[in-house]
Formats: structure tokens, C-alpha cells, sequence
């Protein structure tokens, strides 16, 4: 029986359509100028590099300011926009948790996030929150399967577990997780019916 959900956050649970154009305005900057630095260096900042060792080289490139106050309101920014959970997404967290299973997200995401996460409104939904850039390892690494693993306390069996990279899904199952690859919020949800955690939802009345 699956006593845990872990789902990963960024084009899973949050799609935020506007992350590139809001911090263009804030940077004052060409949408097409920003993004094709925004994911250079990612992994790295993801596994936990500092804000500077991300933020001081893009910012450079496109001639902004790079003083630590800037940097860490821009970091805190992006990872506020990657913290809005669309509303279906939302209620797949707390049905499950009225379903009595543990819910987690695991996150290839920085330390910023850590800290915008936790003041979202979503986090009372959630038992545990596993940020990439906390443990210095991120998804497909095995070992941090390992360690969210160990955290709940559960054999790897009974953790179901939903990401959108086919990369992390495979990882996940290698693993022994119960492994899911995203496509939509409805298809998540019947794959869970199908697992046993929620029940089918009942038709509406004509």
C-alpha cells in the first residue's frame, strides 16, 4: 500500500507561464535578452551554489546591478514566481493528505526556495519539503531518493512519486518508488485512483 506522495514542484504542481517576463520587468530587460541565461548554471545553483555564483554572472551579462541586496531580491523573486501551485494542483496535495498518506515535494530548486516555500500557502499542505540545494544533490542522483527515503521512514515501495523529466522518473523507480511521469493534473489523479491512494471521483449528475 502507498502510505507517501512525493511530487516535484516546478511544471508539476506550479507552471507559472509568466516566470520569464516578471523578472525581465523587474530586471528591465528583454524577455529574449534573459532567457537564454536564465538555465546556464542551473544544476549547479540547484545542488547549492549561492545566489552570487548564479545570479552575479547573468546579471553581468545583461549589465545589471550585482550588489548582494539586488541578488538576493532577484533570487527571492524566482523562486516566489515558482511557488504558485495552480489550483488543481493544490487540491491533488490535500486529497491526498485527507487520504491519510504522507505528501512531500522534492524539488531540484535552490536555497531561495527554501525560504519562499516554506511561506507559501501550500506548505501546511505538505509533511515534509525536500529542497535539492538543502542536501547538495539533486534529481536523477539515486542518493537523494535515498535520503527522502530514509526521511519517511517508509520502505521504497510504498512511496508514489510524480515528476514531468523521464530522467527522474526512471531514477525514481530504480530506486523501488511507485514512479509516475507527469502530463497533466487529471491524469496524475487517475493514476493515483489507480494506485489506491484516492478514491475515483464520482460522476456529476446529468
Amino acid at each position: 500500500m502507498i502510505q507517501a506522495v512525493v511530487f516535484d514542484l516546478g511544471e508539476v504542481l506550479a507552471s507559472p507561464p509568466d516566470l520569464l517576463p516578471m523578472l525581465a520587468e523587474r530586471l528591465v530587460v528583454p524577455v529574449d535578452d534573459l532567457a537564454p541565461l536564465y538555465w546556464v548554471g542551473r544544476d549547479a545553483y540547484d545542488t547549492g551554489a549561492d545566489d552570487a555564483a548564479y545570479w552575479a554572472p547573468l546579471l553581468e551579462a545583461l549589465d545589471r546591478p550585482t550588489d548582494a541586496e539586488f541578488m538576493d531580491e532577484i533570487a527571492l523573486l524566482d523562486a516566489g514566481i515558482w511557488t504558485g501551485l495552480r489550483p488543481d494542483a493544490r487540491q491533488l496535495l490535500r486529497d491526498c493528505r485527507h487520504a491519510g498518506r504522507q505528501v512531500a515535494v522534492l524539488s531540484n530548486s535552490p536555497h531561495a526556495m527554501q525560504v519562499m516555500a516554506d511561506r507559501a500557502p501550500w506548505r501546511e499542505d505538505l509533511d515534509r519539503l525536500f529542497i535539492s540545494a538543502s542536501y547538495g544533490v539533486v534529481k536523477p542522483d539515486p542518493e537523494i531518493y535515498r535520503l527522502v527515503t530514509d526521511d519517511l521512514r517508509l520502505p521504497a515501495e510504498r512511496i508514489a512519486f510524480v515528476d514531468d523529466r523521464p530522467a527522474n522518473v526512471d531514477a525514481a523507480a530504480a530506486e523501488g518508488w511507485q514512479a509516475h511521469l507527469f502530463v497533466s493534473d487529471d491524469d496524475t489523479r487517475a493514476w493515483l485512483e489507480r494506485l489506491g491512494v484516492l478514491l475515483p471521483r464520482a460522476n456529476p449528475q446529468p
